[in-house]
């Protein structure tokens, strides 16, 4: 794409109000780099959590123009009238401006693995020693499903749920397996769960946690 620059303006939400900026930048950059530019050149309050910059870690993921995604991949040539609105992931505790606590999701999820078997070159010889290929799991959780749920009641959530799922798949030891199902069964599980799929719709990394939850309710 052609460089060019123009004037956007950023509307960053701070408790009840926002904070708003002109700028003027390349349309090629993103979300966070105009986040960083505001943070660095212009208000050095603002907070907001970055890491990887590439779709890798999640830690930016907040709601851009009432939809939530990962402000590292967001670019502002897709916005049209130049006018950016970023606030921080609903049902998280905010700390400050875009930085909320998940802990309340992270402290859910189940003890597990985070390799899983790769689907990816089955058929590739491998050295000696090497059983199976490995990969990271595709969740990189980010809390987006959980700000797009539109469930307002006790419901532990679809990253949760689809964790809970993925570990079932994988899990062989009987007693983990019965605490797994015990707690994907309970109220705050798979039966709270009302079949939006805001969830899947949001993902950045397509993990389809409303899928994981169908195939989790096939399970009891």
């Amino acid at each position: 794409m052609e460089e060019s620059k123009q004037i956007y303006t950023i509307s960053i939400k701070r408790d009840r109000k926002y904070l708003n900026f002109k700028v003027e930048l390349d349309s090629t950059l993103t979300v966070i780099d105009a986040l960083d530019h505001i943070r660095f050149n212009i208000d050095p309050s603002i907070k907001y959590r970055h890491s990887c910059h590439h779709g890798s870690c999640g830690t930016c993921a907040c709601i851009i123009n009432n939809v939530e995604r990962l402000a590292c991949m967001t670019f502002l040539y897709e916005f049209n009238d130049n006018i950016i609105k970023i606030e921080p992931l609903k049902s998280f505790k905010v700390i400050s401006d875009l930085v909320v606590d998940i802990s309340q999701m992270i402290n859910k999820m189940p003890q597990s693995s985070y390799l899983r078997e790769s689907e990816f070159s089955t058929d590739s010889i491998k050295p000696n020693g090497i059983i199976e290929w490995n990969r990271f799991e595709n969740c990189i959780e980010c809390g987006s499903c959980v700000s797009a749920c539109p469930v307002d009641k006790d419901f532990l959530g679809p990253s949760v749920l689809s964790s809970i799922h993925r570990e079932l798949e994988k899990q062989k030891n009987p007693k983990i397996i019965e605490d797994l199902k015990k707690q994907a069964f309970s109220k705050e599980g798979v039966t709270a769960c009302e079949k939006h799929f805001a969830c899947s719709k949001v993902c950045p990394t397509k993990v389809s946690p409303g899928k994981h939850i169908n195939d989790l309710r096939k399970l009891k």
